[in-house]
């Protein structure tokens, strides 16, 4: 199984757990407050009914009229026991068929005392009167509160089953993009070490191959020279690339923290107009808060590539608004390479015949970027590469 459904299928177990723990809770306070409620309408079924057949020697006609219409407005499908309280014997006879000693006791006591017997509810009163002590039980089936409770059963568990289905698909979902980037951070963290691995062992391995010719035998002063100069000059690769490395290894608030200063950019870029480098602009008052050295490597970069790779061909710089195009007439990048180029040593297929180590580019990328940059490059194999700087 694919580590991305094992994630939704581990997250989906969780989710659901979770739901159907909150379900069967409110399932189970829903059916009570029913129940509850319905005892409630039966105490009152109780009450209503004993008020009817013994209050109506002292009340007047419309005060009676009143709680036979009450009488009528509560429960009318309720089956209606009385009882007399004073006839212990037959009144326990009757009441233990639904009540325990328990109850029945605190029945006797004056409490409101309630029961179920197979599938009906009912309530049994204490009711003392001036003509005697009764006992009213009023017992009925909660047909309406038993579908209530089926629907929210059924609607509860419907409910549930399409959770289950949407939090797998869209688990699995977000698992796979997760999965794919993890696999593609792997990927790139890979290919970076292999990378830096092979262009740092470069310059090492000329530097142990000049010192073990240089030692095979004597050497005139001159040669020795020599060879300590390619020595440096390798050193030099390697101090240069270890320093980009150091860069790039610096988050974007680490970039950040170096002092920033107010730069007038028609003004920054004239430093790097020369023999192959043009430059044209129609906004020189646009400005950017930018640290002035690392904008220079920023820029110096690109400007290099599109020099390095254009031959003897001039490199066009153009300023307009805050938006500064880079265009070179050089050998141009593969459109399927274009995206992969920020990568840290990725080197484009066509350029192995130039010198380069690949971190150029990416170390551009971070420092525009972590100034609020937006870097667009368009690329035709053959005819030249243009790189587009949005600066906010």
């Amino acid at each position: 199984m694919k580590t991305g459904n094992k994630i939704a299928l581990f997250y989906t177990a969780i989710t659901i757990g979770i739901i159907s723990m909150v379900t069967v809770v409110f399932y189970f306070v829903a059916t009570d407050y029913i129940s509850r409620l319905y005892y409630s309408y039966l105490t009152e079924k109780a009450y209503a009914t004993a008020q009817k057949h013994w209050e109506k020697d002292e009340l007047d006609e419309e005060d009676y009229a009143r709680i036979q219409q009450h009488y009528e407005e509560t429960l009318p499908v309720a089956a209606e026991i009385l009882l007399n309280a004073d006839s212990i014997a037959e009144a326990h006879s009757v009441l233990s068929r639904y009540l325990t000693d328990e109850k029945i006791a605190s029945l006797y006591a004056g409490n409101v005392v309630r029961f179920h017997e197979g599938k009906e509810l009912g309530a049994a009163v204490y009711y003392p009167d001036n003509e005697g002590n009764f006992i009213v039980l009023v017992v009925s089936s909660n047909q309406y509160g038993g579908d209530i409770q089926h629907r929210i059963g059924w609607l509860l568990l419907g409910m549930l089953v399409i959770s289950a289905v949407l939090v797998y698909f869209v688990g699995r979902l977000y698992a796979t993009r997760m999965v794919d980037r993890i696999d593609a951070a792997y990927q790139s963290e890979k290919s970076f070490i292999s990378n830096a691995s092979h262009e740092l062992n470069n310059p090492l391995t000329a530097i142990q191959g000049e010192c073990e010719i240089s030692l095979l035998k004597e050497r005139t002063s001159a040669e020795y020279q020599a060879a300590l100069g390619r020595i440096a000059s390798e050193t030099k690769r390697i101090i240069l690339l270890m320093k980009n490395l150091l860069f790039l290894s610096h988050g974007d608030k680490e970039i950040l923290k170096n002092a920033r200063e107010t730069v007038l950019l028609a003004d920054f870029l004239m430093q790097f107009v020369g023999n192959r480098v043009r430059f044209t602009t129609d906004h020189f008052a646009f400005a950017i808060e930018a640290n002035p050295h690392l904008l220079k490597i920023a820029i110096g970069n690109i400007l290099n590539n599109a020099c390095k790779y254009s031959g003897e061909a001039p490199v066009e710089m153009q300023l307009k608004g805050s938006v500064l195009t880079i265009t070179d007439m050089g050998i141009g990048i593969p459109e399927e390479e274009i995206a992969r180029v920020y990568q840290p040593f990725y080197r484009a297929s066509n350029t192995r015949e130039f010198a380069g180590h690949g971190i150029g580019l990416s170390l551009s990328m971070r420092i525009l970027r972590s100034y609020g940059a937006e870097i667009t490059i368009t690329s035709e194999v053959g005819k030249g590469t243009t790189v587009e700087i949005e600066f906010p």
